[in-house]
């Protein structure tokens, strides 16, 4: 009898799983994964120059997991079963303790030769433009400062080597701001979202108030209102993983109360704004764009201060909570992404009369990005 209710029971799996996998041609391909933020593999064409080179089956393969019917909960049902059975390292995020997510970055990630190109290429642009002011401002990980709601023995990488690698190499001309010891001593703050990558608004102005210092300036959060703008943000960690357990983040706006008068404007004046917020995404899934609606080539701030202070920011999405801060310090603030920025850097500059320059990145985004070298052969 045991074994005609195996027999029943893989009967009904198989069954269960043919069905499940024909659906996948009788419905209409699925685009776009919001709770993913990114763009799905749809069903790809036949040609025998892929079929014999194996780029069709390659492809196939990532469209039937791309378009299995409902994806999401079965990733969601995965991750409570693995729980189950006490794994806490699943697709690629580490389920730390107080409800954290964690990128899982370690050791055999650490690409030593991508970051020292990165490095060299910053030189070479420092070297170049000796006559305007530099900064470099990296960002730790979440795993760095909050290493202590890292499961028990989870491999990381030491950040610490990448930092020192990074501020010794670099040229004196680039003024370094090191965010650790700040970051440190707020650990036990809400300083970094528990279900997204990025750091929070108050990470993003603990940045700040160190630009401030070694600027001989201060920066205090009176002169700010603080308002929440969201209680339900469930961000790129919480999306590889869908864990069910997982509670809401909250997302803060910090206002200047007196702050000068300003506009956006976003790749090339295309699109022009008076806000740095951009309020629709707080009724989307990535609510983070909410901070200069996300990230873009080319982004341009100016404001009634009149200073001559010109300042280009090199940049990817950390920077994106904690430009806002800097309104009233500058006539204008130039951001751009070189991972989009398709124009001619050298122009650009000259153009916009730029004097300062700021390198903000995360140490992650930092060390594996590819698109840094194009700076340094301007």
């Amino acid at each position: 009898m045991k074994k005609i209710y195996e027999r029943i029971a893989v009967i009904l799996f198989l069954t269960s799983l043919w069905i499940v996998s024909l659906s996948i041609f009788l419905v209409n391909d699925k685009e776009y994964s919001e709770n993913e933020n990114r763009y799905l593999t749809t069903k790809p064409d036949i040609s025998m120059e892929d079929v014999s080179s194996g780029k069709f089956m390659d492809t196939f393969e990532t469209y039937l997991n791309d378009q299995f019917p409902l994806r999401d909960k079965w990733i969601a049902l995965k991750t409570d079963i693995q729980r189950l059975f006490g794994k806490t390292d699943i697709n690629g995020t580490y389920l730390g303790s107080d409800g954290y997510l964690f990128e899982k970055w370690t050791e055999n990630d650490f690409n030593t030769d991508n970051l020292q190109r990165n490095i060299e290429s910053i030189n070479k642009f420092v070297q170049a433009n000796q006559d305007k002011k530099g900064t470099i401002l990296i960002v730790p990980t979440a795993s760095l400062p909050l290493q202590d709601r890292l499961p028990k023995n989870a491999p990381v990488l030491n950040q610490n080597k990448a930092f020192d690698m990074i501020y010794s190499k670099l040229g004196k001309n680039c003024e370094q701001i090191d965010i650790r010891p700040t970051l440190d001593a707020h650990k036990t703050e809400y300083i970094y979202y528990k279900t997204d990558h990025h750091w929070t608004t108050l990470g993003a102005y603990l940045g700040y108030m160190e630009w401030q210092r070694q600027n001989g300036n201060s920066a205090e959060l009176s002169d700010y209102h603080i308002t929440l703008a969201a209680n339900n943000f469930k961000g790129s960690l919480y999306s590889k993983v869908l864990n069910t357990d997982c509670a809401f983040d909250e997302i803060y706006i910090y206002d200047k109360i007196q702050k000068p008068d300003y506009e956006v404007s976003y790749n090339f004046g295309k699109t022009q704004t008076d806000s740095v917020y951009e309020l629709k995404h707080l009724n989307e899934k990535d609510k983070y764009q909410v901070f200069l609606n996300g990230n873009h080539p080319e982004l341009t701030i100016s404001t009634n201060v009149n200073n001559n202070k010109h300042l280009l920011i090199f940049k990817d999405s950390f920077a994106n909570a904690f430009i806002p801060f800097l309104l009233s310090d500058y006539e204008t603030i130039h951001i751009i992404d070189l991972r989009y920025f398709k124009g001619d850097l050298n122009d650009y500059i000259s153009h916009n009369d730029i004097t300062e320059y700021l390198f903000l990145y995360n140490i992650k985004n930092f060390c594996e990005d590819t698109s840094i070298p194009m700076i340094g052969s301007l």
